[in-house]
């Protein structure tokens, strides 16, 4: 059968039970969190309500290097991957950018190995390049693909070139978190410790958050982000838009239903960010992943940002 085979992603897609379910991821790779208590604990990417995430984010905003994340080892994530093998099925797995996490490393090495068990199977590892719902979208677009009929290889190669096309674009409130874990240059973390600043930024063509400058003010960034869209999008009236988002869930509604308003894409779904993530973000972000321009060197997106700025 051309489209025997299972779609995975990771805990850092921020897909919840109801998105896996709705798109038809059928699994997903766990990651570990060591907490306060020093405790590691399994991430899961299970049904929670809204008051679960907003009491995790005050927790991390009042201990931020009180927690950690890791990926899960070698042997559980063979575990995991040999369940689909079993079944007589081929595996394409997405995960986090290899800029931001060695989950991409730990899943090749596990393939290799399990393939010498199963030389008749195949298992295709993509690096995003991207994190959070930018991981998830992706993951979506496998699944979608494959009811469409492409074949593992056919999908993974068209995945290949929708990565570098899928953008971000929103405000953080605190360029700590992501800083510190290494996601961009601590260089840039003086952006998000001044009051009311707020640096807002897009991916690099190598997996990273590059921020593109900063906004004074939560009101200013809805005009940017709307802008920003306008100037970088592609056939939004084709695309499901995925907003994450952390201790920000008004703010990214209102961004949303503008979205929707001036997009006008085919739909626009606010989620909350799993602490998988969020530990590496931290409380106060609010950002939307949709497709558009191939991203190259950000050069076209600096110049967008900056123009769009100026005219605020």
């Amino acid at each position: 059968m051309k489209t025997n085979y299972a779609v995975l992603t990771d805990s850092t897609s921020d897909l919840s039970p109801e998105l896996r379910e709705r798109f038809g991821i059928d699994d997903y790779l766990r990651g570990v969190i060591s907490t306060p208590e020093q405790e590691n604990v399994e991430c899961d990417l299970e049904a929670r309500d809204d008051a679960y995430f907003d009491n995790f984010y005050k927790k991390l905003k009042a201990n931020p290097k009180g927690y950690k994340t890791a990926a899960l080892g070698l042997g559980p994530t063979k575990m995991r991957l040999r369940s689909w093998l079993e079944k007589g099925l081929d595996v394409l797995v997405v995960v986090i950018s290899s800029a931001l996490s060695g989950v991409y490393k730990i899943v090749m090495e596990a393939s290799k190995e399990l393939l010498k068990d199963f030389p008749e199977r195949k298992i295709l590892v993509l690096d995003s390049r991207r994190y959070s719902l930018g991981v998830g979208i992706l993951a979506i677009k496998a699944a979608e693909h494959r009811k469409e009929g492409l074949s593992i290889e056919e999908n993974y190669r068209l995945l290949e070139e929708e990565r570098d096309c899928l953008h971000q674009m929103g405000p953080i409130d605190d360029l700590y978190y992501v800083a510190s874990k290494g996601r961009i240059s601590n260089a840039k973390a003086f952006f998000g410790t001044i009051f009311g600043i707020k640096p807002m930024g897009d991916f690099s063509s190598e997996g990273m958050v590059q921020p593109l400058g900063k906004v004074n003010g939560i009101e200013k960034t809805y005009k940017v982000i709307i802008e920003y869209m306008k100037k970088t999008i592609k056939n939004p009236e084709n695309q499901i838009i995925l907003m994450s988002q952390t201790l920000r869930r008004k703010e990214a509604e209102k961004a949303a239903e503008l979205i929707r308003k001036e997009i006008r894409p085919r739909e626009v779904i606010v989620s909350n960010i799993y602490p998988n993530t969020g530990i590496n973000c931290g409380p106060g972000l609010y950002v939307a992943f949709y497709y558009g321009t191939k991203i190259v060197d950000l050069e076209y997106e600096k110049k967008v940002f900056e123009d769009i700025v100026k005219k605020l």
